[in-house]
């Protein structure tokens, strides 16, 4: 099995960005040497508004151009904060991430991965991305706290030492980082949680991939 590079559709969005960044502030250096007195704050606010959407094109520019390795051993995540890796072996269950809203299930932005335990994931996460990742999928704390599948205590920020299933006791952002996971799993019986924005493909897809990358691996352990 050959490594399969993922490359989001939202890096994209990055060079677009800092293109009509740039084209709008020119537009209105040019603008103000003619109109400045007549209006004056129009053009402060679109001068703004320009380099705004340039820097947010240059961070989108300045992300790690793959999001994603699909190797023969596993997955590897890379994000500007950092990465983890699991091994195909160490997963469980890949699918969608859903919550029940009255009779309607909806489906939420977000490859859900469940581990058959989580110290892979202790292992293979670093620092940084550890301190991020509550903080970036806040939404499904949120989402799992208003259809009650997490108490208002699961779901609030745990500083305390985190102990795995070898009764190692973690501290710090990778503790930080597992007592969220663990909430999360309780809300969606997933430990880890992929959002779209990484993807090149819609999120059923990018299932069906990593289940037939699994499958692959299951069936021919030996090939190269």
């Amino acid at each position: 099995m050959s490594v399969i590079k993922i490359k989001p559709m939202s890096g994209n969005h990055g060079q677009f960005l800092m293109f009509i960044g740039l084209v709008s502030l020119l537009v209105t250096i040019a603008l103000s040497h003619q109109w400045w007195a007549e209006i004056k704050l129009v053009l402060m606010f679109l001068g703004v508004v320009s380099v705004v959407c340039f820097f947010i094109g240059l961070v989108k520019k300045l992300e790690p151009e793959y999001s994603l390795l699909l190797t023969k051993e596993g997955i590897e995540y890379q994000h500007k904060y950092g990465k983890w890796q699991i091994q195909w072996l160490d997963i469980q269950r890949i699918g969608d991430v859903s919550i029940t809203v009255g009779l309607d299930k909806r489906t939420l932005p977000y490859v859900g991965i469940k581990l058959k335990n989580e110290l892979p994931l202790v292992n293979s996460l670093s620092r940084r991305l550890a301190s991020r990742l509550p903080h970036e999928q806040r939404p499904l704390t949120t989402a799992a706290v208003i259809q009650n599948q997490l108490t208002i205590e699961q779901a609030q920020i745990n500083f305390t030492p985190f102990v795995t299933s070898d009764k190692q006791e973690l501290k710090g952002p990778i503790a930080f980082c597992m007592h969220h996971v663990h909430a999360l799993s309780v809300a969606y019986g997933y430990h880890i949680f992929i959002p779209a924005s990484a993807l090149d493909r819609p999120v059923n897809d990018f299932i069906s991939l990593l289940n037939d990358c699994k499958r692959h691996t299951e069936q021919h352990p030996n090939d190269e």
